[in-house]
C-alpha cells in the first residue's frame, strides 16, 4: 500500500473531540478527485502512486469519497476505465467511498456497466457509487463508432437497463443495443449501489432527478449558472416526490493567502479555462457578464474565471465562498479537484488536503 502522510496532530485532536461530542465534522461532506497522470520528462505518465496517495490522505483526514473520470483521447488526468481505477482504490483503502465521475454511459453496453457496478458494490458494500453521464467530447465517442447525436437516446436506454438489472425486472434491451437484461446476481448480497448522474444542462438535471439517486454538477460553470440548473433539478425532484441530493464539483486550491494560492493554481486554472473557451461550453454572458469583453482565449484572466467558479485562496476565502454556495445551492457534498497532470506537485496537494481538513471543515459545522 502506498504510504501517505497522516493528518497533523491538530486535525486528529479536533476529530476526536467532535466524535466525543457526537457532532458532525461539517454540514457538507468533502470528497476529492485525484489525478491519475502526471508529467515526467515532458510527457504524460500514469501516476497510480499519486492517485492512491491523494485517496489515502483524504481517507485519513475523514473525507467521504474519491471520484475518477473517463477519457479516451486527448490530454487528461483520468484514464479509459474508471471502474477498474475505483476497484484498485477500494482494495487499497478501508473506509473511503470510490465513485466514477463520470462513466460515459452512451459508449458502453449498459448491461456490462451495470454488472461491473453491481459486482463492485457486492465486493465493497456501501463503498462504491456509479456516476454516469452523457459526455460531450467527440474524442470519447469516436473510438466506439458512436455519434454524439445518439447521446440522449443511449442515456435514457442505459439508465433503464441499469435500473432493470438491479431490480431483477425482465427487459429486452432495445435499439441501439440488443439482448436481454439479466437480474443482479443474488450471490452479491443486498444491493447498496448508489447511482448518480453528472449533468450540466436542464435536460440532464431533469434526468438526474428522474432516474438517479443524485446529481453531480460540472466543475467549470459558474455558481450562478449552477444555481439555475439547481432550480430546475429541485423543481423536478419536487414533482417526483424525491429529496434532492447535490454534489457540487469545483476546481480548488488552498494556501496561506489568496495571493499564494493564485500564484500556484492560476496557470492551471487559465490553462483548462482557455480550452473550454475554445470548445464554447463553459461560459455564458447571462452568467458571466465579463464575457462580452473577452473575444479570445488569450484574453481570459484569473479575475474572469476565479469569481464564483473556483475555490482558490486562503482558508477564510474558502469558508466564505463555500458558505455562499451552501446557502444558495444546498449541496450535501463538496467534490474538489486540486491536482491536474500538469500540477501542482503531489506533496503540496497532500498538504492542501490536510489544510482544508484543519482550517476549513471545522468552520463549516
Amino acid at each position: 500500500m502506498v504510504n501517505a502522510p497522516s493528518c497533523p496532530g491538530l486535525i486528529a485532536r479536533r476529530r476526536i473531540a467532535l466524535d466525543l461530542l457526537k457532532v458532525p465534522e461539517s454540514s457538507v461532506r468533502f470528497s476529492i478527485a485525484p489525478a491519475l497522470q502526471k508529467i515526467v520528462n515532458g510527457r504524460r505518465a500514469l501516476d497510480i502512486a499519486g492517485f492512491l496517495a491523494e485517496s489515502l490522505t483524504a481517507e485519513r483526514c475523514g473525507w467521504f469519497a474519491a471520484y475518477t473520470g473517463e477519457k479516451h483521447t486527448g490530454d487528461t488526468s483520468y484514464t479509459t476505465n474508471p471502474i477498474l481505477t475505483c476497484a484498485l482504490g477500494l482494495a487499497k483503502t478501508e473506509r473511503l467511498t470510490f465513485a466514477t465521475g463520470v462513466s460515459v454511459l452512451p459508449v458502453h453496453h449498459p448491461v456490462a456497466l451495470a454488472e461491473d457496478a453491481c459486482l463492485l458494490d457486492g465486493m465493497f458494500p456501501g463503498r462504491f457509487r456509479l456516476t454516469t453521464g452523457a459526455g460531450y467530447f467527440s474524442g470519447d465517442y469516436e473510438p466506439f463508432g458512436v455519434s454524439l447525436d445518439e447521446r440522449q437516446l443511449r442515456m435514457d436506454v442505459g439508465m433503464d437497463v441499469i435500473a432493470a438489472h438491479r431490480a431483477g425486472k425482465p427487459m429486452d434491451v432495445p435499439h441501439p443495443w440488443a439482448g436481454k437484461v439479466p437480474p443482479r446476481d443474488p450471490a452479491l448480497g443486498k444491493d447498496r449501489l448508489e447511482v448518480f448522474i453528472g449533468a450540466w444542462s436542464p435536460a440532464g438535471v431533469r434526468r438526474a432527478a428522474r432516474d438517479a439517486d443524485g446529481w453531480v454538477t460540472d466543475p467549470i460553470r459558474s455558481g450562478r449558472w449552477i444555481q439555475r440548473l439547481t432550480d430546475v433539478y429541485r423543481e423536478e425532484c419536487a414533482k417526483l416526490g424525491k429529496a434532492p441530493r447535490i454534489v457540487l464539483f469545483r476546481e480548488a486550491w488552498i494556501d496561506k493567502s489568496d495571493a499564494a494560492a493564485r500564484e500556484t493554481y492560476g496557470p492551471h486554472v487559465l490553462g483548462y479555462s482557455r480550452v473550454y473557451f475554445v470548445r464554447g461550453n463553459a461560459f455564458n454572458e447571462r452568467y458571466d457578464p465579463w464575457l462580452k469583453n473577452v473575444k479570445s482565449p488569450e484574453q481570459l484572466t484569473l479575475d474572469n474565471v476565479l469569481e464564483d467558479r473556483v475555490l482558490c485562496g486562503s482558508a477564510q476565502t474558502w469558508v466564505d465562498q463555500i458558505g455562499r454556495w451552501k446557502e444558495a445551492l444546498q449541496p450535501e457534498e463538496m467534490l474538489i479537484r486540486m491536482r491536474h497532470y500538469q500540477g501542482p506537485e503531489l506533496a503540496r496537494t497532500l498538504e492542501a488536503i490536510e489544510r482544508v481538513t484543519a482550517d476549513v471543515i471545522p468552520q463549516l459545522r
